[in-house]
C-alpha cells in the first residue's frame, strides 16, 4: 500500500521561495558545499554534486529580490550572503554559480481548484469537510501553435521537485511527438501537514479528476486526447481515475483517453472491477517490497476477466522508485503494509482492509489504525539509468499510439 513512503526532500525547506518561474539546464559538472549559518554562529554544510544535463528550477525569495535554484537534491542561492553561501570545490576553482546555469525556459503555470477529501465517502456524497484549495501545476506546450494532446503526470508520495530531471526528460521526448505535458502538484499549495503520506488517496484522486476538467477547458489542449500517468501513489491515481462511478460524480462522465500507472499499490482498489473502456498499461517493479507486484498481477488478472483493456509490464530486477537514478537502499524508517490483507473501497466509500471494514473514519485515521495491526518498517528503493530510459521509451510509445 503506497501510504507510508515519504522521500526526503532537500535538507532545508523552500517555504521562503516564490513559485518557480523558469527551468534551467546545467551546462557542466560541478561540486560545491552549501553552507547554512546556524543561530549559534556555526555552519551546517550540505554537499551538492550536479551533472551536466541536470535541471534546476529558478525561484525568487519572497521578501528579497534574490534568485535561488532548486534541483532534485539541491537548493542554493545565485549570490552568497552572510547566512547562506555556496562554496565551489577547489577542483572547479574559478567557476561561479552563475557559470553553470545554461539554457532556461519559462514555466507556464495552470491553476486548478480541488478539496482535501478525507475519504471517498466525501466524494460519493459531494460533501467535503475541507475548504477548497487552489493548486497549481506546470504546463509544457510544444513550440508550435494549436491544440495538442497532453500527458498529465502525477507524482507519488515524494514531492515533485525531487523528480525534475526525469520529468524534463519526458517532456523533451513528448514534445518530439507534438504532445504537451502537464506536471500536477498536490503539495506545494497545501499546508505542510497535508503533504507526504498524510495526504490520502481520495484527495489525490479528486485532484486528478479536477486536472482532467481543467485541461479539457484549456485553449491549447485537445479535450479528447488527455492521457494520465503517475508513479507510486500517483500510479494509483492513474487507475482510480478510470472508475466510472468517480467520473460520473466529478467529470460528468468524461474520462482520460489513456492510462499508464507506474509501480502503483494494488492492495486497495474499488470493489467494482469495471473500468472505462480506454487503454491502460501498467509498469511495475519485479522486486518491489513497498507496492508488491503480486497485488497488481492479481488485480490486472481480475480486470481482464471483467473485460478491461489493460496490460502489465514488469521490469526485471527493478525496485520501487525506478524512475529516479539512485543506488538501491533500504529506508528503515519508512513503513510498508505487505503483511496486511489487501482489500477494497466499499460502496459507501470506506475501506475494507486487513479483513475488516474501517467505517466512518478518515483515510489518515484508517492508515494509522491499520499500521498498528500489521504495518512494519523497511522499504527498498532504487533505479538505474537503463530502467529510467526504458520507462521514458514505454511512456512515449504508449501515448504516441493512443493519443491521436
Amino acid at each position: 500500500m503506497v501510504l507510508g513512503l515519504l522521500f526526503i526532500d532537500n535538507a532545508y525547506a523552500t517555504h521562503f521561495l516564490k513559485t518557480a518561474s523558469e527551468v534551467c539546464k546545467i551546462n557542466q559538472d560541478i561540486d560545491f558545499d552549501m553552507k547554512w549559518k546556524q543561530e549559534d554562529g556555526s555552519w551546517e554544510v550540505e554537499k551538492i554534486s550536479l551533472k551536466k544535463g541536470d535541471h534546476l528550477k529558478m525561484h525568487k525569495h519572497k521578501k528579497k529580490n534574490t534568485k535561488w535554484y532548486v534541483g532534485s537534491d539541491a537548493i542554493f542561492p545565485l549570490k552568497n550572503t552572510d547566512w547562506d553561501r555556496a562554496e565551489i570545490s577547489k577542483k572547479y576553482e574559478g567557476v561561479k554559480i552563475k557559470d553553470i546555469i545554461g539554457e532556461c525556459k519559462k514555466i507556464n503555470h495552470l491553476n486548478y481548484k480541488s478539496h482535501t477529501a478525507d475519504s471517498f465517502n466525501e466524494i460519493f456524497n459531494n460533501k467535503y469537510s475541507s475548504k477548497p484549495v487552489k493548486l497549481s501545476g506546470e504546463l509544457y506546450l510544444p513550440k508550435k501553435k494549436g491544440k495538442f494532446p497532453v500527458v498529465y503526470i502525477q507524482h507519488g508520495t515524494g514531492h515533485p521537485k525531487g523528480y525534475i530531471n526525469f520529468f524534463q526528460k519526458v517532456i523533451v521526448e513528448m514534445h518530439k511527438e507534438n504532445i504537451a505535458v502537464f506536471v500536477g502538484d498536490s503539495y506545494s499549495k497545501r499546508e505542510k501537514k497535508l503533504q507526504g503520506w498524510r495526504l490520502g488517496l481520495a484527495a489525490r484522486v479528486l485532484d486528478g479528476l479536477v486536472v482532467l476538467n481543467t485541461l479539457s477547458e484549456h485553449k491549447n489542449i485537445d479535450p479528447d486526447n488527455i492521457g494520465i500517468t503517475g508513479y507510486s501513489y500517483g500510479g494509483m491515481v492513474a487507475f482510480f481515475t478510470a472508475y466510472p462511478k468517480l467520473l460520473d460524480l466529478v467529470s460528468n462522465g468524461k474520462s482520460f483517453a489513456a492510462y499508464m500507472p507506474v509501480y502503483p499499490g494494488c492492495d486497495i482498489v474499488f470493489k467494482d472491477m469495471k473500468l472505462v473502456k480506454k487503454p491502460m498499461l501498467m509498469l511495475h517493479a519485479e522486486l518491489d517490497n513497498y507496492a508488491p507486484t503480486i497485488d497488481c498481477i492479481n488485480y490486472v488478472k481480475q480486470l481482464k476477466e471483467n473485460g478491461n483493456d489493460i496490460e502489465l509490464k514488469i521490469y526485471k530486477g527493478a525496485h520501487h522508485g525506478f524512475i529516479k537514478v539512485q543506488e538501491t537502499k533500504v529506508l528503515s524508517d519508512v513503513g510498508n503494509f505487505i503483511q496486511c490483507k489487501s482489500g477494497y473501497v466499499t460502496d459507501e466509500g470506506y475501506w475494507f482492509y486487513n479483513n475488516k471494514e474501517w467505517k466512518n473514519m478518515t483515510e489518515l485515521e484508517t492508515v494509522n489504525a491499520v499500521w498498528k495491526e500489521c504495518g512494519q518498517p523497511g522499504v527498498r528503493i532504487g533505479g538505474t539509468l537503463e530502467q529510467q530510459e526504458q520507462t521514458i521509451t514505454d511512456t512515449v510509445n504508449f501515448f504516441k499510439k493512443h493519443l491521436k
